[in-house]
């Protein structure tokens, strides 16, 4: 389990880690994802998510593993969204805290929750508007 690192929480300009790095086949690299914020702490949940198409057009949903606790990755999304270009349309902050966005066609629903042991699971939804 990663630690919590205190406020590095910065978007992931690199590629992603190798945690979950599961029969040895390549985890993906986050930079994939040009247009969501992606916490330099956090994993991709390959068994929990799903996406079609690529780069800007995406659309699916990304379960992320993350060491930062459910208030700072709300902070982060919060802070980080809106320089990706993302409007905010509502938030509930809450034990479980759901923040939905939306930028040109589409709409981005991030639900936070605690993690089992420490940190937090990231479940952002992308997908069409209308």
């Amino acid at each position: 389990m990663a630690g919590c690192s205190g406020t590095n929480l910065v978007p992931n300009t690199a590629s992603g880690g190798s945690s979950g790095n599961k029969g040895g086949q390549p985890v993906p690299s986050f930079t994939q994802f040009t247009d969501i914020p992606m916490p330099s702490n956090s994993s991709l949940d390959m068994d929990r998510s799903i996406i079609f198409g690529a780069s800007d057009a995406w659309h699916g949903r990304l379960v992320l593993n993350s060491g930062g606790t459910q208030a700072q990755m709300y902070d982060f999304y919060e802070r980080e969204m809106p320089n990706f270009g993302w409007s905010k349309v509502t938030v509930v902050r809450a034990d479980i805290s759901v923040m939905v966005y939306d930028r040109e066609n589409r709409v981005a629903t991030i639900k936070l929750t605690g993690g089992s042991f420490a940190g937090s699971v990231v479940d952002i939804t992308v997908s069409p508007k209308g």
